[in-house]
């Protein structure tokens, strides 16, 4: 099976019911970051998290709509989806893709898939303003290339979790390259390559996802 089929196979399969958006037409990276934000929901159902979903107006769609490019959480211009993750006697949060967050400078930086407080999220759609890098449980950086990934963006990730530091932050690439990966050991952050439907990687990293979402509950 092609790659994109696939990544929307798994994406379709996450949504259940509700289409997603996207279809073999998007660009590989658009669909990729959808792929591992239906990952993330596989990762909060094994945690015990009840999944429901949203767009923009709070009504349940019958199609996810996801953004191909950076945008607003407050953005109407589309009726764009969310997931609504609720675990048993904790604060519920919300997973997005390509949304903007305010780092600590102020600065807004571009989160390829988000989970955050949904208490920041409703503030956010309330006061047409981006979400705080302290309110977001985990972000991942998404990157889909056809040959191995630059060093430059390996930097570049470091210098976006420089101004949205906290745990819960992830490099996460289909292909591979030694020397961004050694990079980003050096400097202790997590990553992982060779993400595909069907990659012996896909449990290490499911396991990351799941163990941001124990520290999540174990801390409030």
């Amino acid at each position: 099976m092609p790659i994109r089929q696939a990544l929307l196979s798994d994406i379709a399969l996450a949504l259940g019911s509700i289409k997603p958006s996207l279809t073999t037409a998007d660009a590989h990276s658009d669909v990729f970051e959808a792929y591992i934000f239906s990952l993330i929901l596989r990762a909060a159902g094994s945690e015990g998290a009840m999944i429901a979903f949203e767009n923009i107006h709070g009504d349940m769609p019958t199609v996810l709509v996801f953004r191909t490019s950076p945008g607003y959480i407050f953005s109407t211009a589309q009726p764009y989806g969310h997931a609504v993750l609720s675990f048993p006697g904790k604060p519920p949060l919300e997973a997005h893709v390509g949304v903007r967050v305010a780092g600590r400078s102020r600065v807004l930086h571009e989160c390829d898939v988000a989970v955050l407080y949904r208490s920041e999220a409703d503030l956010c759609r309330a006061n047409s303003v981006s979400p705080r890098c302290s309110k977001v449980v985990l972000a991942v950086e998404c990157k889909f290339y056809a040959s191995d990934i630059p060093l430059g963006l390996a930097r570049a990730f470091m210098g976006l979790i420089g101004d949205i530091q906290a745990p819960g932050r992830f490099f996460v690439v289909n292909t591979s390259s030694q020397s961004a990966e050694r990079l980003l050991t050096s400097h202790r952050r997590g990553w992982e390559h060779q993400v595909t439907p069907g990659s012996p990687v896909l449990d290490r990293l499911l396991g990351s996802f799941r163990n941001a979402f124990k520290d999540f509950k174990a801390s409030r």
